[in-house]
């Protein structure tokens, strides 16, 4: 719908006043330097909320999480806490940390709310209607159904729609319909009534920074003695508490003035706050005298954002709103200060590998695993879990996980994301332990071996497995077999066999050694089932593995079932696809271009120099050969700049940047699997891995937070817009694109921007390094640049990423499962005789499509069933069914905070759903 006429400033009759604050939980200083500020925030404003019965309320920044980070220090304020919350006085939620969206994955994105639900209503409060977040550059397209199904029909950001999309009050949909009202603010955003009201009657100024010492008696004080790092700063210690009222009158009508016609109603969202503000004793008071001013012209209240809706929603005809749908991620054609900035999501990619790797443990490994183990009469591991979830999601603060913070910061980040994986790594392990150690005994000799394999995934699939066993040396193994019914004549291929000595850990005593020959070979194994495990027995055999057959073609080239793969001499590689005949040529060549701009954007200096490797030369060997598995690795150097001197030019020394990438072809894979390393001696570029496509097509599709998106290729002229546009954009697993026949799509972990370009080529890239400087522009008028090198991504930096070559489009290639199988390997135990009665194999559901996916199998936070989400990727409704590995109980619908919507009718084991396109769907199911 088209943006409709609106009144100017002279319609405005109601002034809403919002207090507030913005509340970097970790960014110019440590969470710990940060936190001491917080006490300090924390307790003023408290202070000010019991004194003060006219200052109606203070919002605490949509998120929760700095309750818990106040009260862990000052735990004898949670009464007042407590009271405060209960009133409505104090207002946190529903965020549990305001995330830079599209640095997380799908799951981290919700459960975000879900934690941010229980942290407030632990405290005793309830959590808003109205999501705000001053945070994430752009927001992902299905924030509103999310919002709905967590009680939210009001979403209020600025960053990724434009001014020229709609007034200040619009309506934004989800892909699958859900609304919700939506507010982009005015001209200022968060900052209105703060700069423009605030300011002007208690410093003087409006815009203006300048600070003139002694002009008040406030007590100013610094780190003096060169022992403090760079990024110093004054700390006022009495700051001055002021209002010249004579000033008021005039402030309120100048901002009126500027930006009432952005408004669509009567009435004016007035926010005071700033990036961590602090409750003002006279605001209240301000508040009061403005009303006192301008009675009988406009009425000026002192409330929350729940109020300002309240009091809007009465002249709000949805219809005449514009609708705008999906993601929102508009570069600022018209308008201030609040651009897009999409740049963070190459900033530091270090810290977006162990994002992702964080993620894929805990949601695809342990979640469903435990519930496996559950399902077989384990304890589920909650609190386990909960803690994991925690350190994850605790890293989700937008300056930190769009890796825009000094070192110090990213390095507290890089321990948490540690720790979330370690939490996952356990949970797995103890789930694959349980069933290991309960398997049936039926049967099988004292000294028998197993290896038990799971599948996360809710798919049966096929996998390629590299097995490490220890087989006791009376065995005198030399190899083994794996045997199963439903898996005979496994393929295998050796890697190395040696003679060794294991650790053998009891409770009882100290760890003991089994004289062991360890053995390591590539297992192709079939038909796993679907969130379930089987259990091969190991057969010790006293004769080599020898290989007579291999996937390696040439010094240079391997082939499988589906693909033909060449390495070419500059260390790129063709590839023919086998369905199609389509060959694919200049695959994997690296770019690199100058970077002056910072963490948030990307710039390019006035006179670039663009390298590429497609003049390199390569080194080139076969690393491994067999019929499982090849691999056949490139070694070049690429020469750049060494940073960029003036930043206006590239400097002239150029530094050489050894590249290694190894290409891996496994049987029964449709892609080829990369393992790129740089080191990293250059600082100010931009580094990208180049596909030459020929695909004639102008979009990309990739898939999102519970979404498949396309996205056109064309970059849009943006000649006299604020921002300029740009042509990258963010993915999660893949991005694909596809001519209608042919379509080549890349699976990377943890690398999350994407740019195709609109060439004679159609090149696909990925960016792998984005090595810039700390910009600090906490204010506009001052930019502070840390010495901080960890945002140059220094050193030896590692990749991993699969290219995908298919027929069709990326539903006809399944490229929601084949991104997922990708991220998430088959485990694998090895375990001697069982001590229970699981049988030697087992599913607990599976899911038949490729377009629906599961994104979530985990308990319900009641602890009495368990969850499963899954979403259509699709525009079209889907029929699928869930097939469990036991009789079902009960099914319900539910919403995505696990309350219920309606009862389901399964079918014995089997559960018949039909998704409406861009569905999510949240189901409890009962045992």
């Amino acid at each position: 719908m088209s943006k409709k006429s609106k009144p100017n400033a002279s319609g405005i009759q109601q002034i809403k006043v919002v207090s507030n604050t913005h509340w970097d939980r970790e960014f110019r200083r440590s969470f710990e330097k940060t936190r001491r500020r917080l006490l300090d925030m924390m307790d003023v404003t408290l202070d000010i909320l019991e004194k003060d019965e006219n200052y109606h309320s203070f919002t605490l920044d949509g998120h929760a999480i700095l309750i818990d980070d106040y009260l862990e220090m000052r735990p004898e304020r949670r009464e007042s806490v407590e009271r405060l919350l209960k009133a409505g006085r104090l207002v946190a939620g529903p965020w549990f940390t305001l995330a830079e969206e599209f640095s997380i994955g799908s799951e981290p994105l919700l459960r975000n709310f879900l934690f941010g639900r229980q942290t407030v209503e632990k405290y005793g409060g309830r959590v808003p209607t109205v999501a705000y977040t001053p945070s994430s550059w752009g927001q992902t397209g299905q924030l509103p159904q999310i919002l709905r199904d967590f009680g939210c029909d009001k979403m209020m950001f600025y960053r990724g729609i434009s001014h020229h999309e709609a007034d200040a009050e619009w309506v934004w949909s989800a892909p699958d319909g859900s609304q919700v009202l939506a507010s982009r603010f005015a001209i200022y955003a968060r900052y209105n009534w703060y700069y423009q009201v605030h300011r002007p009657v208690t410093t003087g100024r409006v815009f203006e920074k300048d600070y003139t010492w002694g002009e008040f008696d406030e007590a100013p004080f610094r780190f003096a003695d060169g022992l403090a790092g760079e990024d110093l700063a004054f700390d006022l210690k009495s700051p001055a508490v002021l209002y010249e009222k004579a000033r008021l009158k005039e402030a309120v009508e100048q901002m009126v003035s500027r930006e009432g016609e952005h408004f669509t109603t009567p009435v004016f969202l007035a926010m005071h706050g700033h990036d961590i503000s602090v409750g003002h004793p006279l605001e209240s008071t301000i508040i009061k005298d403005a009303g006192e001013f301008f009675k009988g012209k406009y009425s000026i209240e002192h409330t929350d954002l729940e109020g300002f809706w309240k009091a809007a929603e009465k002249f709000i005809d949805r219809k005449k709103l514009p609708v705008l749908t999906g993601e929102r991620r508009a570069y600022l054609k018209t308008g201030m200060w609040t651009y897009l900035f999409p740049a963070t999501i190459s900033a530091r990619t270090y810290l977006k590998q162990k994002d992702f790797a964080a993620t894929v443990q805990l949601v695809n490994y342990a979640e469903p695993l435990a519930c496996l183990a559950w399902s077989a009469g384990a304890e589920y591991p909650k609190r386990y879990l909960d803690r994991g979830w925690r350190y994850l999601l605790t890293n989700h603060t937008h300056d930190a996980n769009g890796g825009c913070a000094p070192d110090a910061v990213c390095q507290d980040i890089e321990y948490r994301y540690r720790k979330a994986s370690d939490v996952g790594e356990i949970v797995t392990e103890d789930s694959m332990s349980y069933l290991a150690t309960n398997l049936s005994p039926k049967g099988q000799s004292a000294d028998v071996v197993q290896l038990i394999v799971v599948n996360p995934l809710p798919f049966v699939r096929d996998a390629v497995v590299q097995v490490d066993l220890e087989i006791a040396a009376s065995h005198k193994a030399k190899a083994a077999a794996l045997v199963h019914a439903d898996d005979k004549n496994v393929a295998t291929q050796e890697i190395s066999s040696e003679k060794s000595g294991s650790f053998v850990d009891s409770i009882w005593e100290v760890p003991r050694i089994l004289d062991s020959n360890r053995l390591k070979f590539y297992a192709r194994l079939k038909n796993l089932p679907a969130v379930g495990y089987r259990s091969y027995l190991i057969t010790p055999t006293q004769q080599e593995l020898r290989a007579s057959q291999t996937l390696v073609t040439a010094p240079n080239s391997m082939e499988n079932e589906f693909l033909a793969v060449t390495v070419n001499a500059n260390g790129s590689i063709s590839v023919t696809c086998k369905e199609t005949g389509k060959v694919y040529r200049n695959l994997n060549y690296l770019t690199d271009q100058g970077e002056v701009g910072n963490a948030w954007r990307h710039g390019t200096p006035t006179f670039d120099r663009i390298y590429n490797s497609l003049s390199a030369r390569a080194d080139i060997c076969v690393t491994e050969s067999g019929p499982v598995s090849s691999a056949i690795t490139a070694q070049y150097s690429l020469a750049v700049p060494v940073d960029y001197a003036d930043g206006k030019s590239r400097n002239d020394t150029l530094v050489d940047l050894p590249v290694k990438v190894l290409y891996r072809l496994n049987a029964g894979e449709q892609f080829v699997r990369v393992e790129l390393s740089v080191d990293n001696r250059a600082k100010d570029h931009w580094l990208r891995a180049s596909f030459q496509t020929e695909l004639e097509t102008d979009v990309t599709f990739a898939d999102s937070h519970f979404d498949v998106v396309s996205r056109p290729i064309p970059i849009p002229d943006s000649t006299g817009w604020i921002e300029k546009a740009g042509g990258t954009h963010p993915l999660r697993t893949f991005v694909a694109m596809s001519d209608g026949e042919n379509g080549l799509a890349l699976m990377p972990k943890g690398i999350f921007e994407y740019e195709a370009m609109d060439d004679a080529v159609h090149n696909l890239s990925l960016t792998l390094i984005r090595a810039c400087r700390i910009k600090l522009a906490v204010s506009e008028e001052k930019q502070t640049e840390l010495p901080d090198a960890g945002v140059q991504s220094p050193g030896l930096q590692k990749f991993d990423y699969a290219i995908h070559i298919h027929a069709g489009d990326w539903a006809k290639a399944g490229l929601l499962n084949e991104a997922a199988a990708y991220a998430t390997p088959v485990r694998a135990g090895q375990i001697g005789r069982g001590k229970g009665k699981l049988p030697d194999q087992m599913s607990l559901l599976t899911l038949d499509s490729a377009t629906v996916q599961i994104t979530a199998i985990k308990q319900s936070e009641d602890g009495k069933e368990m969850v499963v989400r899954l979403f259509n990727g699709l525009q079209k409704t889907q029929k699928v069914t869930l097939r469990f590995g036991s009789r079902i109980k009960s099914a319900t619908l539910c919403r995505a905070d696990e309350s219920t919507i309606s009862s389901l009718k399964p079918q014995s084991a089997s559960l018949p759903l039909t998704i409406e396109g861009k569905k999510i769907t949240t189901l409890r199911i009962g045992f």
